[in-house]
């Protein structure tokens, strides 16, 4: 798991990159977890350049592609979305979330996907908590000296809720290749 010369790295456990897509800008963080400890080790907000859709595309594929590069990281975590309002923002936030996942897998990385929910339940502890929990509860998890700003904070969420689920991801996964997914003696019922 240990990728050699990476940046920052003194032989802590999982690295990821969160990144929090959104059309006009993208939060991403990367987080560490060293021991028991989470550790931020950098974040961001990427801006993308060009006049239309398809260029700041681009723009945003390259700048998330040298994140990653510099940064190394294991797993990517992506934020996932759902705008009810307007199919308009709903499809260009797809198409900026295509472009994201693509980067990451592109580079190796395994993708992992989570609802605003279940970040929030990760960092807050409730699942529909307000954009100033969230700022508050990363801020204090990973001891950062001010509060960042929304983005940057979704993004820093992301992470650290994959870095939290990732143990028992690894040992669902685990039973699942043994095919154990389902203990001895249940088995499912059948109305009639």
């Amino acid at each position: 798991m240990r990728k050699a010369g990476r940046e920052g790295g003194d032989g802590g456990g999982l690295r990821v990159v969160g990144v929090d897509p959104g059309a006009s800008v993208t939060g991403w963080a990367v987080v560490e977890e060293r021991g028991s400890r989470l550790v931020h080790l950098a974040s961001g907000l990427i801006r993308p350049r060009g006049g239309s859709l398809p260029a700041k595309l681009v723009s945003l594929f390259d700048a998330l592609g040298c994140v990653i590069v510099k940064w190394q990281p294991d797993v990517a975590c992506v934020e996932k979305t759902f705008v009810a309002r307007n199919a308009q923002s709903a499809l260009k936030l797809g198409e900026v979330r295509g472009v994201v996942a693509l980067a990451a897998a592109r580079s190796g990385l395994e993708v992992r996907e989570y609802s605003p929910a279940q970040i929030k339940l990760a960092v807050t502890g409730y699942g529909r908590a307000d954009k100033d929990q969230v700022k508050y509860a990363v801020t204090k998890l990973l001891a950062l000296p001010r509060v960042v700003e929304e983005d940057r904070a979704d993004a820093l969420a992301a992470a650290l809720c994959c870095l939290n689920r990732a143990p028992a991801e690894k040992i669902l996964a685990r039973l699942g290749a043994r095919g154990r997914g389902r203990p001895k003696g249940l088995r499912a019922r059948v109305s009639p």
